[in-house]
């Protein structure tokens, strides 16, 4: 860090203009004090040389001074800079790494459909077939709206069927084709030009082999494609994350190349960046940017194709102003500021005393050396000390103050980072549950009203779904009556037959018109989940538009939202601590070391549970009688997820430290 602000002094006052404005005050007050001195030293010949010389060295002093607050005015605001621009990148390639691992289960279930699995294997098909399994692909892009194609392609490299009939794909002859005919990986992943999405210059796709069986031996019978909008996904993601207009926000790919900016005409995409080294400079359009990077710290195992989030802070005039102080009412509680500028401020104030006792020995030997026209000399020296401690004080408060709103910006980033996690989680639950409603064995089961050895093939689809997705401890079916007829695990095998509970909120379903609505349960303690608060997910099943069933969901909420929690807090240095809660203060889900457990209520003021969907803020709070700085942010929802699915669940993630015994 020094190195950098040696090497780059006069770039970061441009950036910092607060900290060369400081710089220029004081040194047009040095020239004044030398001025003075001189003017002194001409008309006072009768003054001891002793008292110029301690005037000289009290000089000296504000001097050294002078340059090491500047040196940490400066140190500070980079840091601060620094470690926000840090998060962001962290975000900027964590968020989408959790999002590829989505996709990653997403290509590998489907392509175990058993509709594709007879379309493809059939000799022929007819137009109607074709339309058929056309409407399929539909029906899944139309609950995972993440994608923007979808294809089936057969052994052969022909594309039997697609999702975006308006860009047919006549060229397969990408080497992905042939990595998937010829290897036995589940799934593959490429990021980059591809003739299957030829009307796109990036194209994010994950591929996994479809094969005549669910045997992992089984001969495959063709290619399953799914094309994800990684480009639109990402300048989502960017508008969440810009706050300044001339930071780029970039994510790279492993070799530092980029992928998508927020500004393409200054970053386009294949720009080379440096990715060594912890801190590199870089020009772009003549403009220098600093820049910040992170790797993703990978999700479940998953680390993706080596990406790296970036953020380019342009050197140029751009100081941020200060968190409003009426935001954080309690600013001055709050105990975090830099140990480092607070002995400035107070070795400044002993400089300044010391000049005063210069300037009180000046009087006195003025006065016996019949020498009154120094006084007015002394008193412009002991102005000018006063003038220089006061910017002192000014830029040492001022920096506090930026330290405390970047401080609290960063408790309320992770807060807003927390929500945005579960909305994006539990997205994938309400697709999840809307999907497997349209199962054609569970349709024809629960249609046909089958033998009790066709409800126990329910239950075996059922456990092959449930192994692959582990965030739900059971899958169960019921028939429209709301009798349990088949489950996933075997310990729920003697709830089958009686009546589903009703605190599933199950009857939900039969308010269901629509494959795109569901239905969630409150967040309570259930029987099955051993009578621990959870949601349950319900989607109706129907069969020739009646409805015959429904499935649902029990989601693990408890280690699923814990280690949600752990993703912001757990790797923190600071004693940082994490919950969601519902706007009545009751816990639905606690990092490790939070004093408080799921189902506890706490006692918040109305200015954190009563505000609006989206809103972020950060102040200090009395919870439960003890003082916490708290970030928080109230949940908005994911694409279509609690925006406009008639799902209402306004969750608010907190993210605290305790004040209590900080200095």
């Amino acid at each position: 860090m020094e190195t950098l602000i040696r090497q780059n002094k006069e770039s970061f006052f441009t950036l910092f203009q607060s900290v060369n404005h400081h710089q220029i005050n004081l040194g047009s007050l040095n020239t004044w004090w030398d001025k003075v001195v001189l003017i002194g030293k001409i008309n006072s010949l009768n003054v001891p040389q002793s008292l110029l010389i301690n005037m000289l060295e009290t000089k000296t002093e504000f001097a050294e001074l002078q340059a090491t607050l500047i040196d940490n005015l400066l140190s500070e605001q980079l840091q601060q800079r620094h470690r926000r621009n840090s998060a962001v990148a962290q975000v900027l390639v964590d968020i989408p790494n959790r999002n590829l691992f989505e996709r990653t289960a997403d290509v590998g279930f489907l392509a175990t459909d058993a509709d594709l699995i007879a379309f493809l294997t059939a000799t022929s098909q007819t137009e109607q077939e074709r339309d058929t399994i056309h409407q399929r692909l539909k029906a899944y892009a139309a609950k995972y709206t993440v994608y923007d194609d979808i294809l089936l392609i057969d052994t052969q490299g022909d594309v039997k069927a697609q999702l975006d009939i308006n860009n047919p794909v006549v060229d397969t002859n990408d080497p992905i084709i042939t990595e998937v005919l010829t290897g036995s990986e589940a799934y593959y992943e490429i990021c980059r030009y591809s003739c299957l999405r030829p009307n796109q210059a990036l194209s994010s796709l994950f591929l996994a082999p479809i094969r005549a069986s669910s045997r992992n031996d089984s001969p495959i019978i063709g290619i399953l494609c799914l094309s994800f909008k990684l480009e639109d996904e990402m300048h989502s993601l960017f508008e969440d994350l810009s706050h300044d207009k001339n930071t780029l926000l970039t994510l790279l790919d492993t070799n530092g190349n980029v992928l998508v900016s927020n500004r393409p005409r200054v970053l386009p995409q294949g720009t080379a960046l440096p990715v060594n080294g912890e801190y590199e400079m870089v020009t772009l359009d003549t403009h220098r940017y600093l820049i910040t990077r992170a790797k993703t710290r990978g999700y479940q195992g998953y680390m993706g194709l080596g990406w790296q989030g970036c953020v380019l802070l342009p050197l140029i005039a751009n100081d941020e102003a200060p968190a409003p102080l009426e935001e954080y009412e309690d600013n001055m509680h709050w105990q975090g500021f830099s140990p480092s500028l607070k002995g400035i401020q107070r070795r400044a104030k002993i400089v300044t005393d010391d000049l005063d006792l210069v300037v009180l020995n000046g009087r006195i030997a003025a006065a016996r050396s019949d020498a009154d026209e120094f006084i007015p000399i002394l008193e412009e020296i002991r102005n000018i000390g006063r003038q220089m401690q006061s910017i002192f004080s000014e830029s040492v408060n001022q920096l506090m103050t930026t330290a405390q709103g970047t401080h609290f910006n960063d408790l309320k980033f992770d807060a807003a980072l927390a929500i945005d996690i579960m909305d994006r989680n539990l997205y994938e639950r309400a697709n999840d549950c809307r999907w497997w409603a349209l199962t054609t064995k569970f349709i024809q089961v629960l249609g046909n009203k089958t033998s009790a050895d066709c409800q126990q093939s329910l239950s075996e689809v059922l456990r092959y779904i449930n192994d692959l997705y582990t965030v739900y401890t059971c899958i169960y079916l019921y028939d429209e009556s709301g009798t349990l007829v088949a489950a996933s695990t075997p310990t729920f095998d003697s709830n089958l037959g009686s009546p589903v509970n009703t605190h599933t909120r199950w009857q939900g379903i039969k308010l269901i018109s629509s494959p795109q609505q569901y239905c969630v349960s409150d967040f309570v303690p259930s029987p099955y989940y051993d009578n621990k608060h959870t949601y349950i997910y319900n989607a109706a099943i129907h069969h020739n538009g009646v409805l015959v069933g429904g499935i649902g969901l029990v989601f693990d909420s408890a280690p699923q939202f814990q280690e949600m929690l752990e993703d912001i807090v757990g790797g923190t240095q600071r004693d940082r601590i994490a919950v969601y809660i519902q706007r009545n203060g009751m816990i639905i889900g606690a990092s490790k070391n939070a004093p408080w457990q799921v189902g506890d209520t706490l006692n918040l003021p109305a200015s954190i549970t009563e505000q609006p969907l989206g809103h972020q803020s950060a102040g200090i709070f009395s919870i439960n009688d003890v003082e916490y700085t708290v970030g928080y942010a109230v949940s908005k929802g994911y694409r279509e997820y609690k925006v406009n699915d008639d799902y209402q669940n306004d969750v608010i993630a907190l993210v605290a430290e305790t004040n209590v015994g900080k200095q």
